[in-house]
């Protein structure tokens, strides 16, 4: 099986993890919401090294998906921190909907984008961190996370899956039965997603379906 496509059906046991989908190739019906509530969030300096450490230490390529739904102006924050960013959503979009959109950011350590994504992102709900197999490129990832946009509702309408949105994540993709499981990482060999607890990330592994690792961070708070 080479993706979801619209055989997985998912409960929407988050608010928010399934969106109509839009008309188009591939375009989500979804817009902008107000990012992070009005408020900001600042991870410390030693948060964010053992962030990067977890996620460099492990020597695999790194990338986050960014939720434009719910960053103010992503496309211009990526034009000037990580300009190598690429969209989820194919064609010509709209202005708003390409603001709206989720978007693949190559992360290095100590880069641009990086900083970006951890010291700004981190905990605001921002996206989730992904680590791949040492042969995964850009295009390859992009073309599987195109794959798993879509499912299937309760209903048996197609609908976009918000599995970027780390809440998400971390409610829905544990649900996932053996295969779908399989199916939705891939080349993913793991995630970094934030946790309701602000003092640690939660690391999800293709190779153990059963539970999330935690990783503790209130040390270096």
């Amino acid at each position: 099986m080479s993706g979801f496509g619209t055989t997985l059906r998912i409960q929407q046991v988050y608010p928010g993890s399934v969106a109509p989908w839009g008309r188009g190739d591939d375009n989500s019906g979804t817009f902008r919401t107000t990012a992070h509530n009005g408020n900001v969030f600042v991870i410390g300096q030693g948060q964010f090294e053992l962030l990067q450490r977890a996620i460099f230490g492990q020597g695999r390529p790194a990338f986050a998906v960014l939720d434009g739904a719910g960053i103010d102006d992503l496309p211009a924050l990526l034009q000037q921190h990580a300009p190598e960013a690429m969209c989820l959503f194919s064609g010509e979009l709209d202005p708003m909907l390409a603001a709206a959109a989720p978007y693949l950011v190559p992360l290095r350590n100590g880069s641009p984008g990086t900083q970006l994504v951890l010291r700004d992102g981190w905990n605001s709900h921002w996206g989730i961190i992904l680590v791949t197999d040492a042969d995964t490129t850009m295009l390859s990832l992009r073309s599987h996370l195109r794959r798993i946009l879509r499912v299937a509702a309760p209903g048996g309408e197609s609908m976009l899956f918000r599995f970027y949105d780390p809440r998400a994540f971390r409610t829905v993709v544990p649900t996932f039965d053996k295969q779908q499981h399989k199916v939705f990482f891939g080349p993913i060999h793991g995630c970094y997603v934030e946790s309701r607890d602000t003092n640690q990330a939660l690391y999800f592994a293709r190779d153990n379906q059963q539970a999330s690792a935690p990783l503790p961070l209130s040390a270096a708070a």
